[in-house]
């Protein structure tokens, strides 16, 4: 093993957003550049050794410029979370992982509480 190379970081959220669908429950493990590296289901993310976890929607791909296409996304409250990723631009090349707070778990739609944390 190489001492010198970076763990991989784990995050559990509620749902990943991920090639346009959505994965309940997902334990991601990111590279030290922010990528997804892997991806696996995990109903008990609590009881994961080295885990963070964060409420919401973890997105993989969201647009580099992710201030600006939150401002933009943030706009679409109240529609639904496929149609809004899908306007600003998701999944974008080159995109960075975050995670979004703030839905209606029930209908899947963005509210005005929506927020945005960059992983």
């Amino acid at each position: 093993m190489n001492s010198s190379a970076q763990p991989l970081r784990r995050i559990a959220s509620n749902l990943l957003w991920r090639d346009g669908r959505l994965l309940r429950d997902p334990l991601v493990s990111l590279t030290a550049e922010g990528r997804i590296a892997a991806v696996a289901v995990c109903p008990a993310p609590d009881r994961q050794p080295a885990t963070a976890f964060y409420a919401g929607v973890l997105v993989a791909d969201f647009p580099a410029d992710s201030k600006e296409a939150f401002r933009r996304l943030a706009a679409l409250a109240g529609r639904p979370l496929g149609e809004a990723l899908a306007a600003v631009g998701c999944p974008a090349p080159g995109g960075v992982a975050v995670v979004l707070s703030g839905l209606d778990y029930a209908t899947l739609r963005l509210t005005e509480r929506v927020r945005m944390r960059r992983l």
